[in-house]
């Protein structure tokens, strides 16, 4: 799947937070460093339905994804959000 991130257009994610983050990766010092992830910053567009931000996860920070360019945060309850998108669809 992770080969496949650079040709997708919108990833949407929910609900998940170390699974997606990049210092998983990038940063050594991290306590999920070496996990593997779902690398969907590499989409040209991501979406991340949030709650709040601020929760840390297992990882004990805040997502690095979260402030790529290429991410949009979305705040509110992911079902609220998801039905939204859906109807204006």
């Amino acid at each position: 799947v992770n080969d496949d991130f650079e040709n997708v257009d919108v990833t949407i994610v929910i609900g998940a937070s170390d699974t997606v983050s990049s210092a998983a990766e990038d940063d050594p010092n991290c306590s999920i460093y070496g996990m593997p992830v779902l690398r969907v910053w590499k989409s040209k567009v991501v979406f991340v339905s949030k709650r709040t931000i601020g929760n840390t996860g297992y990882a004990g920070m805040e997502n690095p994804i979260l402030y790529k360019d290429n991410v949009e945060v979305v705040l509110g309850d992911a079902h609220d959000t998801c039905e939204a998108l859906r109807s204006a669809l």
